[in-house]
């Protein structure tokens, strides 16, 4: 497991307060709204050192999609 994939997990698992967090989890599935998935999203980027748009913070459906996301912003630095 790469260290993007190990610190979104992290910061989910604190986030949503579950003990396992699989990349083809469904990020509505675990009871987040809109607000809830925005305040994750600026804690992801306060962690990666990254900005997401308004459309990519909404628009992510899958942990999967946010840890392919991050990782493609980090390897462009």
């Amino acid at each position: 497991m790469d260290t993007v994939t190990k610190k979104v997990e992290e910061i989910l698992k604190k986030s949503l307060k579950v003990e396992n967090i699989e990349a083809g989890q469904k990020l509505r599935d675990q009871g987040l709204d809109s607000l809830d998935l925005v305040e994750i999203m600026m804690e992801l980027e306060t962690a990666f050192n990254i900005e997401f748009t308004n459309d990519e913070m909404l628009g992510f459906e899958t942990v999967g999609e946010v840890v392919e996301n991050i990782t493609a912003k980090v390897n462009k630095k």
